[in-house]
């Protein structure tokens, strides 16, 4: 079967101008930061206005660390390219569709898209529509597009819950990640499956992908997760009211498409909980997703990099989603990655 690719533009790529002025950024931050730490702090004002400066300095150190490796990682991308692997070793891969309130009609066009994915032995897709709402119309939707419904007795944890319960009831090699209204293009997992055999295989003289011997794997080398972008096909708040769909980018394509791919140098791409792949392994190794979060995907991804596996961002979007249709509903969202990224 031959292998689809969808081309990845070098948005890592900078020029000679751009990467100077990288480093004479990366150059302010630091001396901005010795001089916050060894002039500015009010040593002489009491017990109070040190602590509320040290706290004020310890801010602006984390921010100023992940400036500098932020335009690092930009100055100096890690090229990553999919391999070519046999069909043979595409394992069977498990879909997760995570819903809980979520219209039929929106879950149609997810599960929908999920039936017509490329893959060499389409046995071995299994998609899986996971209601924790445990809703008649949920079931009578899975069962007349042939995926497996999966509900919750008790219904707990919110998504990690959910995605937890899915999980102890199945056992794809590799499991997939949709938000209820994330819409797949077909090529999805034939872009993501072949990056967890990077360990297997490696290229020749010819630049033609080949197995390794026994003795040239590394054990130590194992792929956690593969994070695509969380792209959407209606326009984002500002583009709306700025009238500048077409000429502005989406807000969150500067994080998905730069930043967490510039976090591929330091084996720290973030893991954002939908249009991403995991080994159950990786899963297995940190007990699956974190329930004590509010922002699972986060703290999960964490723990998978600290356990040793190597984990990627790529810059290609392959699923299209929806964006918060209202302020309320944007306010919400951030709220909630704010309050889970601080705990």
């Amino acid at each position: 079967m031959t292998q689809t690719s969808i081309p990845i533009d070098p948005v890592t790529r900078l020029s000679n101008t751009n990467k100077f002025l990288g480093y004479a950024t990366i150059a302010a931050i630091s001396v901005y930061l010795v001089w916050c730490g060894l002039c500015s702090l009010p040593m002489c004002f009491g017990p109070l206005a040190v602590a509320v400066g040290l706290l004020l300095y310890a801010c602006e150190l984390i921010s100023g660390i992940q400036s500098i490796a932020n335009y690092l990682g930009q100055i100096r991308p890690l090229t990553l390219e999919k391999p070519e692997i046999p069909d043979s070793w595409y394992p069977d891969v498990d879909i997760m569709i995570a819903t809980h309130d979520e219209e039929v009609n929106l879950i149609y066009n997810t599960v929908n898209a999920c039936r017509y994915l490329i893959y060499p032995d389409k046995s071995k897709v299994h998609v899986h529509l996971c209601d924790d709402g445990n809703r008649p119309e949920m079931r009578e939707l899975a069962e007349r597009l042939g995926v497996n419904y999966i509900d919750m007795p008790e219904p707990k944890h919110a998504k990690a819950g959910n995605m937890n319960n899915a999980l102890r009831q199945t056992n794809g090699e590799l499991v997939a990640f949709l938000d209820a209204d994330m819409i797949p293009r077909r090529e999805f997992l034939m872009e993501l499956v072949p990056y967890f055999f990077l360990p297997r295989v490696k290229k020749n003289d010819d630049g033609k992908w080949v197995e390794r011997k026994p003795e040239e794997i590394d054990p130590n080398y194992k792929i956690g997760f593969v994070q695509t972008p969380q792209n959407f096909y209606n326009p984002d708040l500002f583009q709306y009211s700025l009238y500048a769909e077409d000429r502005v980018p989406g807000e969150q394509m500067y994080f998905f498409r730069e930043l967490n791919v510039a976090r591929n140098g330091i084996n720290a791409p973030l893991l954002c909980g939908s249009n991403m792949m995991i080994s159950r392994e990786a899963l297995e190794a940190v007990g699956y997703f974190s329930t004590g979060n509010i922002t699972e995907d986060h703290e999960t991804g964490i723990k998978i990099q600290t356990a040793g596996y190597t984990c990627f961002a790529l810059p290609v979007c392959i699923a299209n989603g929806l964006n918060p249709p209202a302020v309320v509903n944007l306010i919400i969202q951030r709220e909630r990655w704010g309050r889970g990224c601080m705990q």
